[in-house]
């Protein structure tokens, strides 16, 4: 990376912490549990942040089972589709983004990412390809056991915030400043400005269906951050605005009829956008994720609470 990329990743960086700070959230001394997911097979709970360690816990009781060390924040965590491996991405960390096999202990870094780390990672449908948005604005496709196979831009350098598949193709949507959608080549599909405001992207999932997709964005000051549902070839669906504070994360149940969302609180909402149920948290969630028979929810906080929740979105237990 040349000395101006690396710069200008920083402060890529430093603007969206900033905002953070600015509207609602004081994330610059916080220890904040950042991300969460729930293994396929229902039997673990994965929890990172910017808090030193990766953390396993069971999910009968919610008891710790193993935990490694990773510097400073780690800022997605994806379980493989069908083995019991996660991938986790990484930033202003001394280690770098990696796949680790919970069965082995093994962990493969993955090369090339950007300096200051990454914030988006998804495996393809089938589990084949591992996709890496990072914080020079590139995408990075690994296959299983770590090796680069094609990395491609963005359009621009700015920190790319999430990255999410299709579900049946290997087409790839990204968010940051725009909507984008590409194919597993790297060909732009399609560029979305997502509202007139210059408000960041954070959030994205694929309904299962593949049929449509929901985005959730920032918000500032003055703008509220939007939850918005858009069918396939990236047209607007519909748009809500309830929330008072940014959408983190959104996770589809395996059904795929529930989407939970998480920010000022943890809502679930239908296909068609309709809240369905609502439950209040004391501080914003980060993190969100289904279990997989579609009856329990996982958050993480700013405040490094994990919550256990039933589907609808009654709380069942913290974890202080």
């Amino acid at each position: 990376m040349t000395k101006g990329k690396k710069i200008l990743a920083i402060l890529n960086i430093l603007i969206i912490v900033l905002s953070n700070q600015i509207f609602g959230q004081n994330t610059l001394t916080k220890e904040i549990l950042w991300t969460t997911d729930w293994s396929p097979n229902g039997m673990y709970i994965a929890i990172g942040g910017n808090i030193d360690t990766l953390k396993i816990y069971s999910e009968g009781n919610l008891q710790p089972y193993k935990s490694f060390p990773v510097k400073n924040t780690i800022t997605r965590i994806k379980w493989h589709p069908s083995f019991n491996i996660i991938a986790v991405t990484t930033q202003m960390s001394e280690d770098k983004s990696f796949i680790l096999n919970l069965e082995t202990n093994e962990k493969i870094e993955l090369n090339e990412i950007a300096t200051e780390g990454a914030r988006g990672i998804d495996w393809n449908f089938t589990g084949e390809y591992l996709a890496v948005a990072d914080n020079d604005g590139r995408i990075l496709i690994y296959d299983l056991k770590g090796k680069l196979i094609r990395k491609f831009s963005n359009e621009n350098t700015k920190s790319i915030t999430a990255i999410d598949w299709h579900p049946r193709k290997n087409i790839l949507a990204t968010v940051t400043d725009k909507i984008r959608l590409f194919d597993i080549e790297g060909n732009l599909i399609k560029s979305i400005k997502h509202r007139q405001e210059e408000v960041l992207l954070l959030s994205i999932a694929w309904h299962k269906s593949g049929d449509f997709f929901v985005t959730g964005d920032y918000g500032d000051e003055k703008d509220k951050s939007l939850l918005q549902y858009w069918n396939e070839k990236g047209e607007l669906l519909k748009t809500i605005d309830i929330s008072k504070g940014e959408y983190r994360n959104l996770s589809w149940n395996t059904k795929g009829d529930r989407l939970a969302s998480a920010s000022d609180a943890l809502r679930i909402w239908d296909n068609k956008g309709n809240l369905v149920s609502e439950g209040k948290s004391t501080d914003y969630l980060w993190g969100v994720s289904w279990n997989k028979k579609g009856s329990r929810i996982i958050t993480s906080s700013l405040e490094q609470r994990i919550i256990l929740w039933n589907n609808k979105a009654e709380r069942i237990m913290t974890i202080e």
